[in-house]
């Protein structure tokens, strides 16, 4: 199955109207989320600088990948995007005034408008969650967003929206941190917290039913951007947060674990991932890196993009024409070829990039 279709058909085509009637029986979705995690299917892309911001999906479980160029074309605003969780994405309206929210269900092409509450600080960052029939067979799905604001110069507030209440709630308890959110200010959820990166060492963390923060040292400090390459990014397995960094000509894992201490998982060279995957082309790309084309400023050559269930997304441009995104996973040790930056259409390569697990379970109200 795919979404995202431009056919007259609908987002979904099955094989037989017997398997059609199946996966429609309410009791099917329940018992999927129930008994199963749900699997990822693929990523979504954006381009940052991208004016349409037009939402790229490029799922890996097909034979061949087909980049789908449609799949939240049915949301009426320009959309920049947030999260994704078991089968729905969070998306912000794209604008420097109007702060509006869209929780998206790309199956259905179907949206749900939610109003940001309005005040004097601006949304540094979100995080989403989407909870289908996870507790008890007669509990619907219900989703929680948590807002990230900068108070001040050194403190941030949370707002939460739950959709059993219907309405946002303004906490009192702040984060002190004097640092800028970065990563797009998108958020990750893992075993029941929400982390945010900011452009330092330290890592913001939402407990969601404590409804408490904290701030979370990085197992190593970052290196100055004079001082040689470090480019970094978060994501889940498991359950935990997961801190993944190229820097110093090697790859590095860390996992964070319940009481919010670090380990390495992995450390890996660069130039032996080239020798193992000779499609992998480091050396290539390392020796042509430049910043600067024609006046055109480019991204780091060479970056983890995404992170989720073992999986790791590695852009890496080889030359100015061609930049590659690899799917690799350290655990099993395994690398694929996922595609290209020029057969997305998104050469330049400032990306917004989100995994997707596709489910069954929608939202009653989308």
């Amino acid at each position: 199955m795919e979404f995202g279709s431009s056919s007259n058909d609908g987002p979904i085509k099955c094989v037989s109207k017997r398997w059609q009637e199946i996966i429609s029986d309410t009791s099917v979705p329940r018992l999927q989320c129930l008994s199963t995690k749900p699997l990822l299917s693929g990523f979504l892309f954006q381009d940052v600088l991208d004016e349409s911001n037009e939402v790229k999906y490029i799922p890996f479980s097909n034979d061949e990948d087909i980049v789908q160029n449609s799949v939240l074309d049915f949301v009426p605003e320009h959309i920049r995007l947030i999260a994704s969780s078991n089968g729905l994405l969070c998306c912000l309206k794209f604008g420097v005034d109007d702060e509006v929210v869209f929780i998206c269900n790309p199956i259905k092409q179907k949206c749900f408008r939610l109003e940001v509450p309005k005040g004097n600080d601006r949304i540094e960052g979100l995080a989403f969650i989407f909870n289908p029939f996870c507790n008890s067979m007669d509990k619907s799905p219900s989703f929680k967003l948590v807002s990230i604001t900068r108070k001040g110069d050194f403190e941030f507030s949370f707002h939460i929206y739950s959709s059993e209440i219907g309405e946002w709630r303004n906490l009192e308890n702040n984060c002190y941190c004097d640092l800028d959110l970065s990563c797009y200010g998108l958020g990750v959820f893992a075993g029941g917290i929400f982390y945010w990166m900011t452009q330092g060492n330290i890592i913001i963390a939402f407990d969601v039913e404590k409804e408490q923060s904290q701030c979370i040292t990085l197992p190593l400090p970052r290196i100055p951007l004079d001082e040689g390459l470090c480019e970094v990014c978060i994501g889940e397995s498991e359950d935990c947060l997961h801190y993944i960094i190229i820097a110093r000509a090697a790859l590095q894992v860390w996992v964070l674990s319940c009481d919010h201490k670090w380990s390495l998982k992995h450390l890996i060279s660069l130039a032996k991932m080239e020798e193992e995957y000779l499609y992998f082309l480091y050396i290539e790309g390392k020796v042509s890196a430049v910043m600067d084309v024609g006046g055109v400023i480019l991204p780091t050559w060479i970056e983890p993009i995404a992170f989720k269930d073992g999986f790791l997304l590695i852009k890496l441009r080889c030359h100015f024409s061609c930049t590659l995104i690899y799917m690799y996973n350290p655990d099993a040790g395994t690398m694929e070829t996922l595609i290209t930056l020029e057969e997305m259409g998104l050469p330049v390569g400032y990306l917004r990039t989100l995994p997707y697990c596709m489910g069954l379970a929608p939202m009653q109200s989308i």
